[in-house]
């Protein structure tokens, strides 16, 4: 283990080891849970500053919704913030004052789908615990506010290396920050039609599909188009259906295809040997459709069969070349996603029964023009096969098309920054910033910043898959741990010296 630095007066002996500070910009489930496992971790005086502006710490987007019908995608024995302690979540849901209810069954096997809402209080819970039961040389510092900016330097004097800039002009001086920005939401739709940007400037389009006020004001009767009919598609539906829409929707992808339903499954041996990976995206569906209709003989679920690969899906991924990389992007990506992101039982069953009402139509297609009307807007779909155009009239439309990956169409100032100045770039699939397989984001001369780091679905091109929690938590433990040795093994401050720029901490405002 590497030695913890101590300060040395000039002529005298060590005044003890040097207070490390870690920024950690983003509360949701990657920063939230990266903060715990830095101060589980931490073996010598440190502060971790968690940087949130929106959502509460540890929801984030994902788990801030408050409809009880959105629910997660994964099951909750699956679902542990901790790699090590995997029944972690199935103790705190079953220690709960109420325990289970109709509402939210959760059977001891943990075959559940339970809310999301109900999860990011798990995430909040496990922050707090952290926190209460950390050493007593670290501490968590929530700070309220939004991020703008970062500061790079390379001092010699032992002072900070990080500056992080906040909206209101406060600045948070660190040895090392972590990016764990999360999802942004979908770009609008690039059409070149003036009638098309006059259309999405209005107050029919709502380009944020967890927007929901908007969504809320809705007309009960107007007919409703969505783009997209993947996971987030699905969310949008229950949304409408919760408040009482009566109108049809109509959801609108190239493909058409909507994600298919979990199933419980059996644990099964991949067809993947351990010494041996395919070197194209062919060879990875051939091999993945034998290993299914393996599975299906032996009694199995296809289910288990792409379940069996998901360990490997890192490896794979970075074993591809890079065009190997692009061509599954463009072909297989989509086939890929509903497979792999499945509905839970309870959501199927009422997309089901919204698409047998015929309430619910999905629409293979792509939108080629929009238009606003006096009662709403006029959508021209080009439908998928024989290419005739449909004029679509809609009350709304709502952009479900899934997060905003491709950074340079993101226009935060916090992102903004990083890119226009050349500290970080986009990776070339445009899936995310380009980080290293360790975290350090890559600036856009090509050299890594040791002290600038990315985790969860920003950082997500070394790996393609870095959106869901179990790989998350594995991710943020070994984060956490490398980051912490980094610090401990790292250079002696001068002399005790102040920072250029001071932390500013903000008390946590009080609960309501």
């Amino acid at each position: 283990m590497p030695a913890t630095p101590h300060l040395h007066p000039p002529g005298g002996t060590p005044l003890g080891p040097i207070e490390r500070h870690i920024a950690v910009i983003g509360a949701g489930f990657t920063g939230s849970l990266l903060a715990a496992h830095l101060l589980r971790g931490a073996r010598a005086p440190l502060v971790v500053h968690l940087i949130e502006y929106g959502s509460r710490p540890g929801t984030g987007v994902a788990y801030s919704t408050p409809n009880g019908a959105h629910v997660l995608n994964v099951r909750a024995y699956n679902m542990s913030a901790y790699p090590d302690d995997p029944r972690h979540f199935l103790r705190w849901l079953w220690s709960r004052a109420e325990g289970p209810t109709a509402e939210q069954p959760v059977p001891p096997s943990g075959h559940a789908f339970v809310s999301r809402a109900l999860y990011g209080t798990y995430i909040q819970d496990v922050l707090a615990e952290a926190q209460a039961e950390a050493p007593a040389h670290a501490r968590l510092n929530l700070i309220r506010g939004e991020a703008v900016d970062v500061r790079t330097e390379h001092p010699a004097d032992g002072r900070r290396a990080v500056h992080v800039r906040l909206g209101d002009g406060r600045v948070v001086s660190a040895d090392t920050a972590a990016l764990c920005i999360g999802n942004f939401p979908p770009s609008a739709p690039c059409l070149a039609s003036a009638t098309a940007a006059e259309a999405f400037a209005s107050d029919r389009f709502i380009g944020d599909p967890w927007d929901a006020a908007a969504i809320g004001r809705i007309d009960r009767d107007a007919a409703v188009a969505i783009l997209g009919t993947g996971l987030t598609m699905v969310d949008t539906v229950l949304s409408l259906l919760d408040q009482g829409h009566r109108g049809p929707i109509t959801a609108v992808s190239r493909r058409g295809l909507l994600p298919l339903r979990h199933e419980e499954t059996r644990p099964y041996s991949s067809f993947l040997h351990p010494d041996v990976l395919p070197s194209t995206v062919l060879d990875v569906l051939i091999a993945l459709k034998a290993d299914a209709r393996r599975a299906a003989a032996a009694g199995y679920d296809w289910r288990s069969a792409f379940d069996a690969l998901r360990p490997h899906h890192h490896r794979i991924w970075s074993h591809l070349p890079m065009e190997e990389r692009r061509r599954f992007l463009r072909h297989a990506r989509p086939f890929w996603e509903v497979h792999r992101h499945r509905m839970a039982p309870q959501v199927a069953d009422r997309i089901a029964a919204a698409h047998s009402d015929r309430q619910l139509t999905i629409l293979p297609g792509r939108l080629k023009d929009a238009a606003l009307t006096g009662g709403g807007l006029d959508l021209h779909i080009v439908e998928r096969g024989g290419g005739a155009v449909r004029v679509l009239t809609a009350g709304a439309l709502i952009n479900a098309t899934g997060t905003n990956c491709d950074y340079t169409r993101i226009r935060h100032p916090l992102v903004r920054s990083l890119l226009d100045r050349g500290l970080a770039r986009p990776d070339p699939l445009r899936l995310g910033l380009d980080v290293t397989d360790g975290g350090a984001v890559i600036a856009a001369d090509g050299t890594p910043a040791p002290r600038l780091l990315a985790f969860g679905p920003v950082a997500k091109a070394p790996f393609w898959e870095m959106t869901a929690v179990p790989e998350l938590r594995s991710q943020c433990a070994d984060a956490a741990r490398r980051m912490l040795d980094d610090l401990s093994g790292g250079p002696t401050a001068g002399h005790g010296a102040l920072p250029a720029i001071p932390t500013l901490e903000c008390p946590d405002p009080p609960r309501v």
